[in-house]
């Protein structure tokens, strides 16, 4: 009987049922989660073997041939690509492609393993080891004499030895004492051009090793001062948590205020999991972030580390995939795409910040990092560590309802206080006459600060000089022309659209509309922010962290090593500030504008304010000296700013819920998001309320239907888009009843739903 395959096809198919049915040619040694080449129409691709012996036609093709020699994914990756494509709506190809490097997904790549870098070593052959000991390292023959005995043991030319330069001389003592490559043979006097001379002598052999391309993380120098601390009380009980529960997998919701020693925690866990045979994942919100926290995870567990997330090039990625599929690394660290690492048995999958909407991918598979980490936990058994000082609320209704396990660490180590904080209300300030970035409290802190030689920062979530450049004639704003949304104003003298990148000169001398000459540029970005401070500060060395200033890699492990040497005393920044920086030196947070999300027409701009908020406050008052924050607002008396100034979780906690509650938002109800996108804005409007009209007829009791209405970013890069909101108890059963169709994406359980 022939033997079949069902095989999720990783090129040219759409749709959540995209596998198909191959036959498996005789003496072909096939398993589940195999990477092979199949035949497609008219071309050759790559897919994924799902499953084996699956009822199929007489006539098949067949599986041309293994890609790789050895299964690529486990049975708990399988499982939980087919939960993602059926819980996501997305096809099943797009999440099993997920799961792989670039380099072996598609065809094309190198088969079986040989993609990546090697380099030659260097070792003597019998016949080599015969020559050095025969002569004896003291008596080997200096230029112009013989060794003997030469290759195979015999005598070279009729007898004679083998006669050596210097330089070959010093190559074949070095390989002697167990040198291999070309830099130590240099730094032993000898060379790789006289190894391979000595090779075609037959006295050396040159075979070839892969080479590891070192992401620049591991380039962070490892320090480890906790290894030996003592744990605190809330450690230990979280560790004895969580230990207790390694054999058989649960989830658990850290909640530890920041600077409790959370890390700490991910730490000493990984050794007892690790201890027991079971790797480890740790994710991290944003790939800036990684380079710290793998210097942490290198400095307790070396090599046994690899980091994999999307900022990497393709040969460094592989190579750090191959790494954890090899066995060589068993901790891997890393954004979300690090959950689908090629770990055979998880035993601690931990979501770091897990309150950060950078978990939610915003293409496809649009899949929730946590929620994912979750499903594998389940299915692999493994315990998963939700940490955060501001969790998402649905995550602690989850965990206050028993979904998971609340673990409390209410204190930071060696029981420093939180930071007080003094708000600032920006109206009273505009009222005194003060029309700068910086009111009067946080002028003077800033000061006193640096003048006693600590260290500050600074959070605005705007990037740039200006945010919008206004004819004051008109009205008239200068908008991008792919977006229509205002463009920013940069100090290298250019117009930039934060939403397409789109980069003008300017800005320009009259209005395009009227012609007016009185041109203004308002609002506040953090360049703006950075010139205040010179003024304000001008013997203060000054950097600024934002996307603008962080291009490069390591732009953000650079300017945390600038901080924490003491190089720079004030950092500018947006939320990048907000996520990473544990720097004792740091005595003053100032949050130049609290309320930059607060009025977004979104769900969760409250809960987005308060955990920005609260997490940037938590970088002040680390070290011994203390610290303090200063929170300015317009708003301050919005119960998100009254909590993140007093730290009050729980009290932002319960008004958040409660305001929930009335509008059906989650945790009360799911969400789901259907956009589309045209050139043209008719087209787009019609195809937005046919849908809207054909979900509401289909929606039963499973969910309101909203919209349709233009989206929150109406025109990107030309294209006219809308939206439509399913919100209630079951709304992916209506899609699945109503199917959107073509030209529509489908985001289950949005993290906003002002969309990408």
């Amino acid at each position: 009987m022939t033997r079949t395959a069902e095989i999720a096809v990783l090129a040219g198919v759409r749709g959540p049922a995209a596998t198909f049915t191959y036959a498996v040619p005789d003496g072909l040694d096939l398993g589940c989660g195999h990477l092979v080449d199949v035949g497609f129409g008219k071309r050759v691709v790559r897919g994924v073997v799902m499953r084996l012996d699956v009822p199929g036609r007489e006539e098949l093709r067949q599986v041309d041939a293994l890609a790789h020699p050895v299964p690529l994914l486990g049975g708990h990756q399988l499982a939980l690509a087919r939960w993602m494509s059926d819980h996501y709506r997305c096809a099943l190809a797009d999440t099993v492609r997920a799961m792989l490097p670039p380099a072996l997904a598609s065809r094309g790549a190198p088969r079986a393993g040989g993609a990546g870098r090697t380099e030659a070593t260097f070792a003597l052959t019998p016949a080599g080891g015969d020559a050095t000991r025969g002569a004896g390292a003291e008596r080997l023959a200096p230029a112009g004499h013989m060794v003997g005995p030469t290759v195979n043991g015999g005598a070279a030319a009729g007898g004679r030895g083998v006669r050596l330069g210097p330089v070959q001389l010093a190559t074949l003592r070095a390989l002697a004492t167990g040198v291999t490559t070309a830099a130590a043979l240099r730094s032993a006097g000898g060379s790789a051009d006289a190894a391979r001379g000595l090779a075609a002598r037959g006295l050396v052999v040159v075979p070839r090793r892969p080479v590891r391309r070192i992401p620049p993380e591991f380039a962070v120098t490892p320090e480890d001062p906790t290894r030996d601390a003592p744990a605190t009380d809330t450690q230990r009980a979280a560790l004895d948590a969580i230990l207790g529960a390694l054999d058989e997998g649960a989830p658990f919701l850290l909640h530890g205020v920041t600077g409790s020693g959370k890390t700490e925690v991910y730490l000493r866990a990984a050794t007892a999991a690790i201890a027991r045979g079971r790797a480890v994942i740790v994710l991290v919100p944003e790939i800036a972030l990684a380079a710290q926290v793998v210097a942490r995870f290198v400095a307790r567990f070396g090599e046994r580390v690899a980091v994999l997330h999307s900022a990497l090039s393709a040969g460094e990625r592989y190579d750090e995939w191959r790494r954890v599929l090899d066995g060589a690394a068993d901790i891997v660290v890393g954004s979300r795409s690090a959950l689908f690492a090629p770990v055979r048995d998880p035993g601690l999958i931990v979501v770091d910040e897990e309150q950060e909407p950078t978990y939610k991918q915003e293409s496809d598979p649009r899949y929730h990092a946590v929620d994912t980490a979750l499903m594998l936990g389940r299915l692999a058994r493994s315990v998963v560590v939700l940490g955060s000082a501001t969790p998402r609320v649905t995550t602690w209704y989850a965990a206050r309802g028993g979904e998971l396990r609340l673990l409390e660490m209410p204190a930071r180590v060696a029981d420093r206080p939180l930071p007080p904080t003094t708000v600032v209300d920006l109206r009273l300030e505009m009222r005194a006459g003060n029309r700068g970035t910086l009111s009067s409290a946080l002028g003077i802190a800033l000061r006193r600060t640096v003048a006693r030689g600590e260290q500050a920062m600074l959070y605005l979530n705007r990037r740039g000089l200006a945010t919008v450049i206004l004819c004051r004639d008109c009205g008239f704003v200068v908008p991008c022309p792919g977006c229509e949304i205002p463009f920013a104003w940069h100090a290298n003298g250019r117009l930039v659209c934060h939403r397409c990148g789109r980069n003008e000169p300017g800005p320009p001398a009259t209005c395009a509309r009227c012609g007016g000459t009185r041109i203004r540029h308002l609002g506040v970005g953090t360049q703006r922010v950075e010139e205040e401070v010179r003024a304000t500060v001008p013997s203060a060395r000054v950097i600024r962290l934002d996307r603008d200033a962080v291009r490069g890699k390591g732009g953000h492990a650079a300017a945390f090593e600038r901080m924490r040497s003491g190089a720079a005393q004030v950092i500018v920044g947006t939320q990048m500030l907000a996520k990473g920086f544990d720097l004792p030196g740091v005595t003053l947070v100032g949050v130049v504008n609290a309320d930059t999300l607060l009025n977004l027409p979104d769900h969760t701009a409250a809960e987005r304010t308060f955990q920005l908020l609260a997490q940037v406050l938590g970088r002040s008052g680390r070290g011994a000296a203390g610290g303090r924050g200063i929170l300015q607002t317009y708003l301050p008396d919005h119960y998100a700013i009254r909590a993140a100034s007093t730290h009050d979780y729980a009290a932002f906690a319960a008004a958040e819920l409660a305001a929930r509650r009335r509008f059906g938002f989650p945790p009360f109800g799911r969400l789901l998001l259907l956009q589309t996108g045209a050139r043209r804005e008719e087209t787009v409007a019609r195809r937005a309320a046919s849908l809207a009209g054909r979900l509401r007829s289909a929606a039963g009791r499973d969910a309101e239907v909203l919209g349709p209405a233009p989206a929150f970013a109406a025109k990107r890069a030309g294209n006219y888009r809308m939206q439509v909101v399913l919100r209630g108890a079951d709304p992916g059963a209506v899609i699945d009843r109503e199917p959107p169709g073509p030209g529509w994406t489908i985001d289950v359980d949005p993290a906003s739903l002002l969309g990408a």
